[in-house]
């Protein structure tokens, strides 16, 4: 699940947004890429460094994407970014980010309770590497609909 979150980060190398808007068009990115069902999409905005209370390496949180996305052959995903903290040298940052997660498709919060979706709070950490935001590290929790 903590990869669910990896896979809703994407890469903006080159962008001239703030950095705030760069971490939320990557939420935008990482969320198609999971949908889509690619895993490999989805590793490149893991950190070559990436670790977490589950997860040693990288390597482990990508199998564990590879796991999920096999269990579940359609996967529906609607992302509310929470916050975004970039720190004063625009190096780091971490954000809170809402996923639910669906086998239909979720057009809004209010529809979350009909197409039964699992709510997960997925708290984030991300490193500037070459221009483009990267994932380093982070946790996830399940969460209810009060959140939102």
């Amino acid at each position: 699940m903590l990869l669910l979150s990896l896979v809703l980060l994407s890469a903006c190398g080159g962008d001239p947004t703030s950095p705030e808007q760069q971490i939320e068009h990557l939420v935008d990115a990482m969320e198609q890429a999971v949908e889509a069902g690619s895993i490999s999409d989805a590793a490149e905005f893991i950190d070559t460094d990436y670790r977490d209370a589950r997860h040693r390496s990288k390597r482990e949180a990508v199998a564990t994407l590879f796991a999920y996305m096999r269990r579940h052959r359609q996967i529906h995903l609607f992302t509310v970014i929470r916050e975004v903290r970039v720190d004063a040298n625009q190096t780091t940052a971490a954000t809170t980010v809402y996923v639910a997660m669906s086998g239909r498709p979720i057009e809004s919060v209010e529809s979350l309770v009909s197409v039964k979706a699992d709510l997960y709070r997925f708290d984030i950490e991300l490193a500037l590497r070459d221009d483009d935001w990267r994932v380093t590290g982070g946790k996830w929790q399940r969460a209810d609909l009060s959140v939102l």
